[in-house]
Formats: C-alpha cells, sequence, structure tokens
C-alpha cells in the first residue's frame, strides 16, 4: 500500500509541474497589421514593432494656423479672402446712391473678366459671392427650391435699395416712406418700414455666405468624408502642397479669418478683428470682448487648429468633435448679437429714443436673426433654428407691424429674445450687455 501511495504522489507531482510549465509559456499571440487593434508588439493601431510598418509621427497642435510638408506651407485659403473682400465692397455700393441695380447685382453674382470692382485681381478672379450663399453641401445640394427662395432674399434687398430708398436718398424718412434718418455724427438710410437694406444684406450674409459655408460645407463630416481614402493614402491635390481634406478645412477657416491683419495668429490682437472685416470676424470680437463670454475667440481658434492637426493625424474622430466646437461657439456668436440688437432697441425705445438710432439696432438684429438658419447643432442636422422659425422671429419684429420698425413694441422684442436665449446657455440679460 505504502508504495501504491508513493507511485500515486509521483504521478501527482508530474501532472502538477507539467500543468505549472503550462501556464508559464502562454500560447503566443497571432499579430495582424490589418485588424484595426494594437495586439502584439504593435506601438500604434496595425503598425510598428516587428511585425508592421512603422507608425506615422503625431503631429502636434501649433501655437499659430501654420501647417507646413516638407517645408512648404500646406495652407491655402484665397478663394475666401477673394469672396470676402468682394462682399466688402458690395456693401459699399449699397451706400452709393448713384449705383444702379444692374451695377450691383452683376458684383453679387460676378463673371470672370469683367470689371465689376476697384480691385483688378476681384474682375480678374472666377470666385463670385452669390454662388456661394445659400450655397452648402449639406444643407442646399438637395434643396434647390430652399436655396433659390435665400439667394432671392438677397437679390430682393438690393433691388429695394435701389429702387426705394437711392431715389429718397434727400429725403427725411417717415412712417411709410424711405428716406434718411439722423442718427448721431452717422445718418441712416432706410425704407418705408424703417428697414436699412444695407444691414439686412449684410448681417444676414454672415450667416447665409460664411456661417453656412463653415459648418454645412467645409467642416462638415458629409463633406470630408468624401476625401478620407485620399487623405488616409497621403494624396496630394495635383500642383499643390495638401490633401483635399486639408483643404477644405483651410477654405473653413478662410471663411472665418481669411481678411485680418493677422490670419496666422487672429486672435493675438482681438481688437484688430475687425479692421478690415465685415462678417464672421469682426462679431467674434465683439463677443469675446464682453467678460460674460470672454473665451469664446480662443474656442472657435483653437478647434480650427486641432481639427486641422487631427485630419494630418487621420483622426477622424477627434476632427469631428472639434467641428462640433465650431458649430456651438460660431452659433452663439450669431445668437448673442441678434439678441443684443433687439434688446438694446427696445431700450431706447422706452427711452423715447431717436428713430434713426433704434432702426439702425434693429436692422443689425434683423439680419443676425435671418443668419441662425444656418447654425448647426454639434452632432446633429439640424440648424439651431429652422428658416420657418427664423422668418416667423421677422415676421414678428417686422412684417407684421403696420409698417414695419415703425411700431414695433417692447413686449414683442422681449419675445423673441427669450425664444433666441433659451436655446443656448446664456440669459437675454447677459446678451443685452454685451457691447459694440
Amino acid at each position: 500500500m505504502k508504495k501504491i501511495a508513493f507511485t500515486l504522489i509521483v504521478i501527482s507531482g508530474l501532472v502538477f509541474t507539467s500543468c505549472n510549465s503550462d501556464d508559464d509559456t502562454p500560447p503566443e499571440e497571432m499579430v495582424t497589421c490589418t485588424d484595426g487593434i494594437q495586439n502584439g508588439d504593435e506601438t500604434g493601431i496595425d503598425c510598428g514593432g516587428s511585425a508592421c510598418s512603422p507608425c506615422a509621427a503625431i503631429a502636434e497642435i501649433p501655437a499659430t494656423y501654420v501647417f507646413t510638408r516638407d517645408g512648404s506651407s500646406t495652407v491655402s485659403f484665397s478663394g475666401q479672402t477673394t469672396r470676402l473682400f468682394m462682399a466688402n465692397e458690395i456693401l459699399a455700393k449699397l451706400q452709393d446712391p448713384m449705383a444702379t441695380e444692374t451695377e450691383i447685382q452683376a458684383m453679387f453674382a460676378h463673371v470672370e473678366g469683367t470689371n465689376n470692382f476697384s480691385d483688378v485681381d476681384l474682375n480678374a478672379s472666377d470666385k463670385n459671392v452669390k454662388s456661394k450663399t445659400a450655397g452648402s453641401f449639406d444643407y442646399f445640394s438637395n434643396d434647390p427650391v430652399t436655396q433659390a427662395s435665400i439667394r432671392a432674399d438677397f437679390d430682393g434687398y438690393i433691388t429695394e435699395q435701389v429702387t426705394d430708398v437711392f431715389p429718397n436718398w434727400n429725403t427725411i424718412a417717415s412712417e411709410g416712406n424711405a428716406g434718411q434718418l439722423p442718427d448721431g455724427s452717422s445718418t441712416r438710410y432706410v425704407n418705408g418700414n424703417g428697414l436699412e437694406l444695407d444691414q439686412a444684406f449684410n448681417k444676414g450674409l454672415i450667416g447665409a455666405f460664411v456661417v453656412d459655408q463653415i459648418l454645412n460645407n467645409y467642416t462638415s463630416p458629409a463633406q470630408l468624408a468624401r476625401f478620407e481614402d485620399d487623405n488616409d493614402n497621403g494624396v496630394i491635390v495635383d500642383g499643390k502642397t495638401y490633401t483635399d481634406m486639408e483643404h477644405d478645412w483651410d477654405e473653413a477657416y478662410g471663411y472665418a479669418f481669411g481678411v485680418v491683419a493677422d490670419t496666422e495668429d487672429p486672435i493675438a490682437d482681438v481688437d484688430a478683428l475687425d479692421i478690415t472685416d465685415n462678417f464672421l470676424a469682426k462679431y467674434i470680437k465683439r463677443v469675446e470682448n464682453d467678460p460674460t463670454f470672454a473665451g469664446v475667440a480662443q474656442d472657435i481658434f483653437d478647434a480650427y487648429k486641432a481639427g486641422r492637426t487631427a485630419i494630418i493625424n487621420k483622426d477622424y474622430d477627434e476632427r469631428d468633435a472639434q467641428t462640433d466646437v465650431l458649430r456651438e461657439a460660431i452659433a452663439k456668436v450669431i445668437a448673442v448679437r441678434a439678441v443684443f440688437y433687439l434688446q438694446s432697441a427696445k431700450t431706447k425705445i422706452e427711452a423715447s429714443g431717436e428713430p434713426g438710432d433704434i432702426f439702425h439696432d434693429l436692422s443689425e438684429g434683423f439680419g443676425f436673426i435671418y443668419s441662425l438658419q444656418f447654425t448647426r447643432r454639434p452632432g446633429e442636422e439640424d440648424a439651431y433654428f429652422t428658416r420657418t422659425e427664423a422668418l416667423d422671429f421677422l415676421d414678428q419684429i417686422y412684417t407684421n407691424n403696420t409698417n414695419g420698425f415703425w411700431n414695433v413694441t417692447p413686449a414683442v422684442l422681449d419675445t423673441v429674445s427669450e425664444a433666441i436665449a433659451a436655446k443656448f446657455d446664456f440669459t437675454v440679460s447677459d446678451a443685452a450687455d454685451n457691447k459694440n
């Protein structure tokens, strides 16, 4: 019996030793460089280690909007700069009572080689403003009816300015009659309903032209997805230094900062943003300079830099996260200024202020309200406000009143202000304190 017991112990020991040996040497892990998983001795997903190709270097977010490849800049947004300069000249022409409707419409829909502008480079360009108004991939490529309606709105502002306001340029405006109104050291030129049509055109284009192109075209994940394969494979646009995706992102950047004093570091001097710009950058500055909203300019600039870096790193989730930052921050700029102008006008109405001063605020507010329809909710397909909602706000403050702004009430301005602010993280009083 002792011999049997001893034999069993020896056998058990051998079995136990064998099992321990198996546990100490796990089976070799199979490595694959195409499974989308970091395994084996890979140092990244499907790259690095002994079996896979080396991982690409990870780009760091730069301090300024400067990106290079092989020593050459890969940033290009000259088309956006051109269009913004064209838009500035159109605004100036809307203040020239000697201009004709044909002349201004030709500037808006410029044809290459036509002498519409004072700048010969603009005349030689094949760019124009009208084709990029309500021209985004996401919102209008499949909705030509709405696109045509929006462009007709801007055509209408031009037509009414020339046919109604210009003939009464030296006439004092009155309820129902176009003309001029004093506003301190300035003179305002309004239609019979008190609307400055050049302001409706200007502030409306901030949304329909600038914001729409930024948010619903050039930073749109749906638009950029078309270029992901080429970007993954490092395909450079023929004759250029950039990939298609890099260029699209830069074009979005150009609509925001393409005509400011320092395009590489536009917010180093925030007060310089409106020196040459009459569109989005100018109002980023206005909102940024309020302590309640301080940081919005940095948020926008940082999101542009981080999104562009993510494209270089082929990190499209991060790119889209930065798109969402742009959506929220830019929409807030539009909404804050809309509420600010309504509240400024309300205060002046209650103090029996001058109509020219009141109507100027309301006209700017009109344009910013119009622009709300081109904003975009983070992570969604929809705007913060639909076109129907934006136009309903305009009906309340303008269209539904006898002779428009002449008879708008503080109560209506409060109602619309509250409805706009409710979609954001600021109050009406926050926006009312935003100074120009």
